[in-house]
């Protein structure tokens, strides 16, 4: 086995993420994307329960969302649909920056 400095490795590390990322499909990179967002949620609860540091989390993202989700999370009649409008209601101006 040939031993590679500091540099090397490093090198060896990036390419192999990149042939791995290419030879991934969309669902791949979604269900990966999925697992380590996920797992960043749970891991930076400090000394909050996961329910405080998630509405924390959620709250820097956009102060209605979490309001908009504990009732759908909760399968409350018209929960769906609220959250559908605010979907939709983000990126109706999307083409606008495309």
């Amino acid at each position: 086995m040939t031993t590679l400095n500091k540099e090397q490795l490093k090198d060896l590390v990036d390419e192999f993420v990149s042939f791995q990322i290419n030879e991934m499909t969309q669902e791949d990179m979604y269900q990966y994307l999925r697992d380590i967002m996920r797992q960043e949620i749970i891991c930076q609860r400090n000394h909050l329960t996961l329910q405080e540091s998630l509405k924390e989390q959620i709250d820097e993202y956009d102060e209605h969302l979490y309001g908009l989700l504990i009732p759908y999370v909760q399968d409350r009649e018209g929960a769906y649909e609220e959250l559908q409008e605010f979907i939709h209601d983000r990126h109706a101006n999307d083409w606008i920056d495309n």
